[in-house]
């Protein structure tokens, strides 16, 4: 049902993507989507999609109002490097800050603590803001 332009789209940024993506982006089980295509066109200045596009993308429901306090763990995540330091700054028990990671990664599919992964997030909420 899509256009033939919408497909045209697709398929080359499917093919940049594999001709683009590092090694750790393949890792044993995970298979690049859209979003990943999507941020590796827009890391070599192809952007397909409107930078809020590609956030949406990469975030899904991270982004729906009653889950602010889940970017603010990956925020703070990224931002410190560690569980125990974002938990800290947050006042969080590190188990608490560790299970808002474990919810990022069952909502968006996306595991904050594996290289790609963080590197997608990282971007998708910094284009965002």
């Amino acid at each position: 049902g899509e256009s033939l332009d919408r497909v045209a789209v697709a398929h080359r940024l499917a093919a940049d993507a594999l001709d683009t993506a590092p090694a750790h982006a393949h890792r044993t089980g995970h298979v690049l989507t859209d979003a990943d295509a999507h941020v590796l066109a827009l890391l070599a200045g192809r952007p397909a999609a409107a930078p809020d596009h590609i956030a949406r993308l990469v975030l899904g429901p991270l982004t729906d109002a009653g889950r602010g306090h889940l970017l603010e763990a990956l925020t703070a995540y990224l931002d410190a490097g560690s569980a125990s330091a974002a938990a800290r700054v947050l006042h969080l028990h590190p188990q608490s800050l560790r299970y808002r990671l474990r919810r990022i990664h069952d909502l968006t599919g996306r595991d904050p603590r594996t290289p790609w992964h963080r590197l997608t997030l990282d971007i998708a909420r910094t284009i965002r803001d």
